[in-house]
């Protein structure tokens, strides 16, 4: 699944989307190995939500910290990667 959004932003040349879909991949993989399981097995979609809520509130406390120190370049990167990452959590959502 999220190997195919790769896949789209690549062809779209959306860099966003290509950046952000390669983190949750990587993020995937990290939470795998963190729970004892081999990388190339897959979360299950309650596994997943978990992992991409972590990862959006991460992001959300990164822009708290990038607009404190006045780089709205930074923000403005961290939001476009969270509009990703929900509108991919939502899209698990709705699979579930």
């Amino acid at each position: 699944e999220v190997k195919n959004k790769i896949k789209e932003a690549m062809l779209a040349k959306d860099q966003a989307a290509l950046i952000t879909y390669r983190n949750i991949v990587s993020t995937f993989t990290n939470e795998l190995v963190a729970k004892g399981r081999k990388p190339n097995e897959m979360l299950n979609d309650e596994e997943a939500l978990a992992v991409l809520k972590r990862m959006i509130k991460k992001a959300k406390k990164a822009i708290e910290l990038f607009k404190q120190g006045n780089r709205t370049d930074l923000v403005e990167k961290e939001e476009a990667e969270i509009k990703i990452m929900e509108a991919y959590a939502e899209e698990k959502t709705d699979h579930s």
